[in-house]
């Protein structure tokens, strides 16, 4: 006798729950496997502290337009510079010396480096030109670079007395047998790097700086090596008058060409130590800065950490920003707290003259990097008025940022998307979308198709039960 035959029925509930389990198993096993996974990475909204809360011996921002300081904070006060010094040195090699020029790096040159020091990375006996030595000198911050290019002036300038009002910079004085036993003094000749530090202060008082004196080239602390907030701006604003100098200052990175000693391109690449010119944004949706064209760092421990830097506002003047004195163990608050200084002094600017003429790279440049929200709206209309001041003669070419359009114009800016409710997250997750949806399908399918079955089942019970 044959065994009575089983009908199989997949809608048997054991059965569908293995299913629908099964089916739940593979689809987390998909989205985590197959499908890739959104998540909240990106940049994080960041906040500025408020100028009060700003810890550093002074600051100061000065329209180089109208020629008023906008806001300050004890600007006459006497400060180490610590490598904005460099921005003098700068100086001095382009109103000196071609950036074509050929120059060897000397042994006196490197010997004047300490072992903690920045450097471009020279040898000595290397053969290369001025202008890798200005983006060497103002990048990475070489110290090696300021000495170079400090001889190579001197080379051009000869022996420069002191202004009268210093005392020249020589190196102390030596005695064969010592003071007291009437034996003659003998003094050392001055090294061209100590000569170089008479150029400087020359310079300094043409400029009419009286709280200023350097010692060397390169900003090595000296107690007497000192200079103000305000008159560091005053050197700040000489430089600006060279083009290449702006080159320089608003250049993210450099790779060095190859030399007699370096035999190959990229022998090394430099980076910028400005990290607003990196990343402009930092300074908010709101602020009043169209562009950051660059600027010069400085840090040692007697100094603490500070800078200089150039922006542009929105009405189109060009502001100097100067923040001395942040200490050293505060120093990695550079960034956050000279972006909340040169807010200040920009939203100054603008409330004298609240007219939107320009746009730049702080809300164009590295738009993937910007915290959800953190755009600035675009405006309406730039307007273009006749300006009452004299332009500055180089401050209209050289500071165009990539990111600006042709002309000059607005360019559209990233709107961000809403992404709260289904829609959204539609939008955001295609995929997963998609997988989820075909997932409800099936198993709206499958309950309806169990109950439709079920139902049968019953009606056939309850005719064999009337039967």
């Amino acid at each position: 006798m044959k065994a009575p035959h089983k009908h199989f029925s997949f809608f048997r509930p054991v059965r569908l729950r293995r299913f629908l389990a099964i089916a739940v198993m593979a689809l987390i096993l998909s989205l985590s496997i197959g499908i890739p996974l959104s998540a909240d990475v990106g940049q994080q909204p960041i906040q500025l502290p408020d100028l009060a809360d700003v810890q550093c011996s002074s600051f100061v921002v000065f329209d180089r337009n109208t020629k008023q300081i906008l806001v300050s904070q004890d600007p006459d006060k006497e400060i180490y510079p610590a490598s904005m010094t460099k921005i003098m040195t700068a100086i001095l090699a382009l109103e000196y010396l071609d950036t074509n020029q050929i120059v060897t790096v000397s042994q006196t040159a490197i010997d004047a480096t300490t072992p903690n020091s920045t450097l471009m990375g020279l040898k000595v006996g290397e053969e290369i030109s001025v202008s890798e030595l200005l983006y060497g000198l103002l990048l990475p911050s070489g110290n090696d670079a300021a000495n170079v290019l400090a001889e190579a002036v001197v080379a051009v300038t000869g022996p420069v007395n002191a202004p009268t009002t210093l005392s020249p910079v020589l190196p102390p004085t030596t005695t064969a047998g010592g003071s007291q036993t009437g034996e003659t003094t003998a003094v050392s000749q001055p090294t061209l790097l100590d000569l170089f530090a008479n150029v400087m202060n020359q310079k300094a008082a043409e400029l009419g700086l009286t709280h200023t004196h350097f010692m060397n080239a390169n900003g090595l602390h000296d107690a007497n090596h000192y200079t103000t907030a305000s008159e560091l701006a005053k050197i700040f604003d000489c430089a600006l008058g060279y083009a290449e100098f702006r080159t320089v200052i608003s250049s993210p990175t450099h790779v060095f060409k190859a030399t007699n000693l370096h035999d190959f391109d990229a022998w090394s690449i430099a980076k910028n130590t400005n990290q607003l010119l990196a990343d402009p944004w930092i300074l908010g949706a709101d602020t009043k800065v169209a562009e950051v064209v660059g600027g010069k760092t400085g840090t040692t421990i007697n100094a603490g950490t500070g800078m200089t830097l150039l922006t542009i506002d929105k009405n189109g003047d060009e502001l100097i920003t100067v923040v001395c004195g942040i200490p050293y163990e505060d120093a990695n608050h550079l960034t956050s707290d000279m972006a909340t200084i040169v807010n200040a002094g920009a939203e100054a600017c603008f409330s004298n003259d609240p007219v939107i003429r320009v746009t730049g790279n702080v809300m164009d440049n590295k738009p993937e990097n910007v915290a959800e929200g953190f755009l600035a709206a675009v405006p309406t209309s730039v307007v273009t008025p006749v300006l009452t001041q004299t332009p500055t003669p180089t401050s209209s070419d050289e500071t165009t940022s990539p990111a600006t359009d042709a002309a000059g114009s607005t360019s559209d800016h990233p709107k961000s998307t809403d992404k709260t409710g289904i829609i959204g997250f539609v939008t955001s997750h295609p995929l997963i979308s998609i997988a989820l949806g075909l997932f409800v399908i099936i198993v709206l399918f499958l309950v309806i198709t169990y109950v439709a079955v079920n139902r049968k089942r019953k009606h056939r019970r309850n005719g064999i039960r009337r039967i």
